[in-house]
C-alpha cells in the first residue's frame, strides 16, 4: 500500500533542488516542467519498490538524470545531422578536399554550433523556421548563427587561419596596468530608443563563461576614485558539476599594492537563455572548500533568479524599472534586470553607444552600461543608505556623504564604486 504522506514529505523536501537541477540541465523551461512531471510520476509509481527510504534523494536524482538523458536523446533523433548528406552536397559544389575539411571542422565543433550551421547552410532553413524548429527566440537563432560561424572560422584548417581568425581579441595581458585613478568619463542620456542586447556576461564578473575567454577588471572606490584592486579571470576548461555542464573559471584578486590575496575557481554556466553560477572551489587554511547550487548556504551568496536560473541573456526594456522625469527611479520587481534607457559613454577618448541595465536586490543596486557587442563599458555599484549597517557600523550616507545619491522607490542609494574592464583600455 503506497504511503502518500511519506512520499509527499520526501518529495517536497527535495523539490526546490530538483527544479534547480532541471532548469540548469534543460534551458527550455516548458520542456523542463514536462520532464519534472515525468520524474514525479515515475517516482510516485516506483516509491513502494524503494526499500531504503533514506536513499530517496539519490534515487530521485538518478531518475531525474535518466529522464534528462531521455529528453536529449529524443531531441537528437529529431535534429540529427546526417554528415554523409553534408559531404555529398559539398562535394558537388566545392570538391572532395573542401568537403572533407568542412566535415572535419564541423565534427570538431560543439553540438549546438554544428546543428545551427547544418540547419541554416545545408538544409537551407530560414532563421524564423529554425527558431520554430528549435523552440527558441528568433534573436537567439541569429546570435547562435553568428557565434557558430566564428567558431567554424577559428577551427577551419586552411592556410592563414591562425592570423585571420585568431581568437582572443579582448583577452588581457596579465601585466596590463589599470590607471591609479578612475579615468574621466561622461554618461549622457540619448533620445534614441534603447536597443535590445544579448548580454552573456556573468552577473558581477564581466566575463563570458566560454572556454578560452580571459578578462581583467578593476575597482575604483569612492570617495577619491582610486584603484583598490583587480580581478583576473580565465575560463580554462569545460566542466560538469552534479551533472550540469559548465565552465571552470580561474580567478585571482590583486589589491592596490600588487598583492594576490585570493585565488579560487568558479564554475559558471552559459545556456541558450541564461548566465548563472553553478559552484565555487577555494583553498583556505590548506583546506579545500567546495559549494554548489545544491547547498542552501552557498545559494545565499550566489543565487541569481528563482531556482538559481541566472540572469536572462537577451535583455530588453520590460518596464520593470523606470527612470522618472525628476531623476528618481521606480522598481516594481527586485532581482530582475531591466533596461532604463540609452546612453552615450565617453572614456579614454572613445565613445560608446550603450543601454543602462539596472538591477536592485537586498539593498544593492547595480547599473551596467552595456554596448551593442554585449560588453560592459562601466559597472556602477550603489548601496541603500542602511545596507550592512551592522557590519560597517555606519549608514552609507555617513560613510560617503559626498557621493552620488539616487532615489529608488523612496530610498536613498549611495554610489560606492565604479568598475571597468580591459575591454575599454
Amino acid at each position: 500500500m503506497k504511503n502518500h504522506t511519506e512520499y509527499e514529505a520526501l518529495c517536497l523536501a527535495h523539490l526546490s533542488m530538483l527544479k534547480r537541477y532541471l532548469f540548469h540541465k534543460i534551458s527550455n523551461h516548458a520542456d523542463a516542467e514536462d520532464v519534472l512531471q515525468d520524474i514525479l510520476l515515475a517516482t510516485y509509481n516506483g516509491f513502494d519498490r524503494l526499500r531504503e527510504k533514506g536513499m530517496f534523494k539519490s534515487w530521485l536524482f538518478s531518475i531525474a538524470s535518466n529522464k534528462c538523458i531521455d529528453y536529449y536523446k529524443a531531441r537528437a533523433k529529431k535534429l540529427e545531422i546526417p554528415l554523409d548528406e553534408i559531404s555529398g552536397s559539398l562535394v558537388d559544389s566545392h570538391g572532395m578536399e573542401t568537403a572533407m575539411l568542412v566535415n572535419d571542422t564541423l565534427n570538431m565543433l560543439r553540438g549546438k554550433d554544428k546543428q545551427i550551421l547544418y540547419l541554416f547552410y545545408i538544409r537551407g532553413y530560414n532563421q524564423k523556421d529554425i527558431a520554430t524548429k528549435l523552440g527558441v527566440p528568433l534573436g537567439t537563432v541569429k546570435s547562435r548563427i553568428n557565434t557558430a560561424k566564428e567558431h567554424f572560422k577559428a577551427t577551419y584548417a586552411h592556410e592563414g587561419t591562425d592570423e585571420t581568425y585568431k581568437k582572443g581579441e579582448n583577452i588581457m595581458k596579465k601585466n596590463q596596468k589599470f590607471p591609479a585613478v578612475m579615468p574621466a568619463f561622461t554618461i549622457e542620456k540619448m533620445n534614441e530608443k534603447p536597443f535590445d542586447v544579448r548580454f552573456e556576461e556573468i552577473p558581477g564578473w564581466l566575463i563570458i563563461p566560454r572556454v578560452g575567454e580571459k578578462t581583467s577588471f578593476a575597482f575604483y572606490d569612492d570617495p577619491d576614485q582610486r584603484f583598490t584592486g583587480m580581478h583576473i579571470m580565465h575560463c580554462i576548461r569545460e566542466a560538469e558539476v552534479h551533472g550540469i555542464p559548465c565552465v571552470q573559471v580561474e580567478t585571482e584578486y590583486t589589491d592596490e599594492n600588487g598583492n594576490v590575496s585570493d585565488k579560487h575557481s568558479k564554475f559558471m554556466r552559459l545556456s541558450d537563455t541564461h548566465a548563472s553560477y553553478v559552484a565555487e572551489m577555494r583553498i583556505k587554511d590548506n583546506v579545500l572548500h567546495f559549494g554548489s547550487f545544491y547547498d542552501d548556504s552557498w545559494l545565499e551568496n550566489y543565487q541569481i533568479g528563482n531556482n538559481n536560473i541566472g540572469r536572462a541573456i537577451d535583455q530588453k526594456a520590460k518596464g520593470i524599472a523606470t527612470l522618472n522625469a525628476d531623476s528618481t527611479m521606480t522598481i516594481t520587481k527586485e532581482e530582475c534586470a531591466d533596461i532604463i534607457g540609452r546612453y552615450k559613454v565617453e572614456m579614454n577618448g572613445r565613445s560608446y553607444d550603450t543601454v543602462a541595465i539596472v538591477e536592485v536586490c537586498e539593498g544593492i543596486m547595480t547599473i551596467l552600461y552595456v554596448d551593442q557587442n554585449g560588453r560592459t563599458v562601466i559597472f556602477r555599484r550603489y548601496n541603500r543608505f542602511d545596507w550592512k549597517q551592522d557590519r560597517y557600523k555606519a549608514l552609507w550616507t555617513d560613510k560617503l556623504p559626498n557621493s552620488e545619491v539616487l532615489n529608488v522607490n523612496g530610498d536613498k542609494y549611495i554610489h560606492w564604486y565604479d568598475c571597468i574592464g580591459d575591454y575599454v583600455l
